[in-house]
């Protein structure tokens, strides 16, 4: 899964030509800039442990998101019932991003999404992802809680809001907090009953240059 010089056919047939090029510069310098704060946080609160750059950097993804895409065409955004962020949502999709791994040679592909991909985006995925092709018979999940049960209720009210049906575009990027941005890819995934990923498509997209983005600058 190598960079492509260019847009692929399936950003363009999803996002247009100009705002595909666009996307697969600004996608990976927001999340760049996220993980920079993330890392000024791990700095600023002298901890040894990563708490502070787990938590902040999950958290300003989607405000970096939304402040590297919002000027562009048909980007609106989503606020999810109770949420302290807000979704970008570019073309009918739901930009959802995810810190698959800390190390660059990890495949997203190959990734178990167990420990990794939140209850939010599961559930989000289960609202709006991509039907798996392939169903295997496996134990049953645990049932949601009443809590749980009613967050996802909110969710799908708030999602059938929006002009038109979303889909999920899963954003994933692997970074850590003393190398910062390491690998962004982008692609669509369908939640498979025993909790796994089965990706229809993935592909990378090019990281941004230190030296034409600036350690603070916002893509062009």
């Amino acid at each position: 899964m190598g960079v492509a010089d260019g847009p692929s056919r399936w950003s363009i047939e999803k996002f247009g030509f100009a705002q595909a090029v666009a996307l697969r510069k600004r996608v990976p310098a927001a999340l760049k800039r996220a993980v920079e704060r993330a890392m000024d946080a791990r700095e600023a609160s002298e901890m040894t442990s990563d708490h502070a750059f787990g938590s902040v950097r999950w958290l300003v993804q989607y405000e970096e998101l939304h402040h590297h895409l919002r000027e562009l065409p048909d980007v609106t955004d989503l606020r999810p019932p109770g949420a302290q962020f807000r979704i970008t949502v570019c073309a009918g999709h739901l930009l959802l991003p995810w810190h698959y791994s800390t190390r660059s040679d990890a495949d997203i592909a190959r990734t178990r999404p167990e420990r990794t991909l939140s209850r939010f985006a599961r559930a989000l995925l289960a609202l709006c992802g991509p039907e798996p092709r392939y169903q295997q018979d496996t134990l049953p999940l645990m049932p949601l809680t009443d809590q749980e049960a009613d967050a996802r209720s909110e969710l799908r009210e708030a999602v059938e809001r929006l002009p038109v049906e979303p889909k999920v575009l899963l954003i994933g990027y692997a970074c850590n907090s003393e190398a910062g941005l390491l690998r962004v890819c982008w692609g669509e995934a369908a939640l498979r009953g025993n909790g796994d990923l089965e990706w229809q498509h993935v592909e990378e997209l090019p990281m941004p240059g230190d030296a034409a983005q600036g350690r603070r600058g916002v893509a062009a």
